[in-house]
């Protein structure tokens, strides 16, 4: 048999002429029993302190609103409501709802004015569910409880989806939107422990740097960020990391490498991904064991590996010069006006004064930037004249073709010593004659920077030199 009680049923007539029905309460208790069911045709209100229990289905072609002081259903575990109506439906009212099960049919965007419970399942179909600034909470912990074909959660600013999770296994979190362009973006979460945790994910469908996230505060290794949309994913509840995933189309968003975070300073750092997964319609890229959310925002990324290499730390004479070097990148900068010359140069000429990091910023083409750093230790020459040059360039014009280091002759007790950047010696000599010119056991050695150990004796003291070597060819 079936059962309804039907409280109160009125019409009112708009401005325009146009008939409106509405469906209220009114203050009462409205019971619908197994194999029973409500229609209203037009707004559903719950007022006055009125509550539904419903353990089968009420059909609503107009607005739902809350205004009873309540969660509007006292019926816990049963009933669905389905907001039925070609056109928009909004959810509405001062009180949160709590739905037990929630569907979405027909036609029309469906809206949340404010926040809404599902505690069984949300159905979302083939519909956009917009809760703009507002949170659709599923506490379903199941993760069959949120159902979809092709319909998705929209929303702005701190709005999103919310689920609560106890199983490890990825949780769907089917968020899109259509501002602008249509799209569909959703992201999965799968907590690595069984216990109860909350989290929250928002698609943003606009550049990050609109939202106050700007792309172009980043760590020198990020070298770019999406500039067409970002999600927002939080964690309000429970200690557990997460594998996080983010689903994008390489044909409309293109290709990435990697996921930044907004975080630290703040600016967007890479999370140094785990993965990525080729597949149609969607690529996967995601972390394992991901705890970090003080900010929501992630983007995907373009990032790289540290590239610039600058060389070498040595010792010089003060008031002597000497040629410091970058490279890896396309560009350089040497970040100093300290006695240099070139700073646009990988090659740069420096005379510091005192002891001096020289740091070089290297650009490699792509949008990244690397930083690599050449100590210079200055002390004072203990003796006039001795100058040890650190380029040769034995090409066989009777310039610079051998290492001619200057009034070493004057100190006869020496010896040198060059190694490679293996550590591996290619020549050695007591007392060094003056003429080594890039070749080991006869043979040319390649084009590559070395270094020199030289010893001398000088007033019965023995005093050691060293740095880099270049040999150009």
């Amino acid at each position: 048999m079936k059962r309804i009680f039907l409280l109160l049923l009125v019409y009112i007539h708009l401005q325009t002429s146009a008939q409106q029905a509405f469906w209220s309460n009114a203050g009462a208790l409205v019971s619908i029993k197994d194999k029973a069911y409500l229609s209203i045709n037009g707004d559903a209100y719950n007022s006055l302190s009125g509550i539904y229990n419903n353990t089968d289905s009420i059909f609503v072609t107009g607005d739902w609103t809350n205004d009873a002081g309540n969660r509007a259903f006292d019926s816990i575990g049963a009933g669905y409501v389905f907001l039925y109506a070609n056109n928009d439906q909004r959810i509405m009212g001062k009180d949160e709802t709590h739905f037990h099960n929630l569907v979405l049919k027909t036609g029309g965007v469906k809206y949340a004015d404010l926040d809404a419970y599902v505690d069984g399942t949300l159905y979302l179909n083939d519909l956009e569910l917009n809760a703009d600034t507002n949170t659709i909470i599923v506490t379903n912990p199941d993760t069959a409880s949120v159902q979809r074909t092709t319909g998705f959660l929209s929303s702005l600013e701190d709005g999103g989806l919310l689920r609560y999770t106890t199983a490890i296994h990825p949780y769907l979190f089917p968020v899109g939107s259509n501002f602008g362009i249509s799209r569909y973006r959703p992201v999965t979460i799968e907590p690595v422990k069984a216990s109860l945790n909350y989290y929250k994910a928002r698609f943003a469908n606009v550049d990050a740097t609109t939202e106050g996230f700007d792309r172009d505060k980043r760590f020198h290794l990020v070298c770019e960020i999406n500039p067409d949309w970002y999600h927002r994913l939080y964690h309000p509840l429970g200690a557990d990391s997460a594998v996080i995933t983010i689903f994008y189309d390489t044909i409309a968003d293109g290709s990435w490498s990697d996921i930044a975070h907004w975080q630290n300073k703040p600016q967007w750092e890479s999370i140094d991904r785990t993965g990525i997964i080729a597949g149609a319609p969607f690529n996967r890229i995601y972390k394992v064991s991901w705890n970090n959310y003080n900010y929501s925002p992630f983007a995907l990324a373009n990032t790289s590996l540290p590239f610039a290499i600058a060389y070498a730390d040595t010792t010089i004479w003060r008031f002597d010069t000497i040629n410091v070097y970058a490279s890896g990148g396309s560009t350089y900068t040497w970040l100093t006006d300290n006695h240099i010359a070139d700073k646009f140069s990988p090659t740069a000429s420096v005379w510091p004064d005192s002891n001096f990091v020289y740091t070089v910023l290297v650009e490699d083409g792509k949008g990244c930037n690397d930083t690599a750093r050449v100590k210079i230790t200055v002390i004072d020459k203990p003796f006039d004249d001795f100058f040890i040059p650190n380029v040769i360039t034995p090409n066989g014009d009777a310039y610079n073709d051998t290492w001619y280091i200057r009034d070493l002759d004057r100190y006869p007790e020496n010896q040198v010593r060059i190694i490679n950047r293996w550590g591996d010696e290619v020549f050695f000599q007591r007392p060094y004659a003056n003429n080594w010119n890039g070749t080991w056991k006869g043979n040319e050695l390649p084009g590559a920077t070395y270094y020199y150990i030289i010893r001398i004796n000088f007033n019965g003291q023995d005093k050691e030199f060293n740095g880099p070597l270049t040999v150009v060819r």
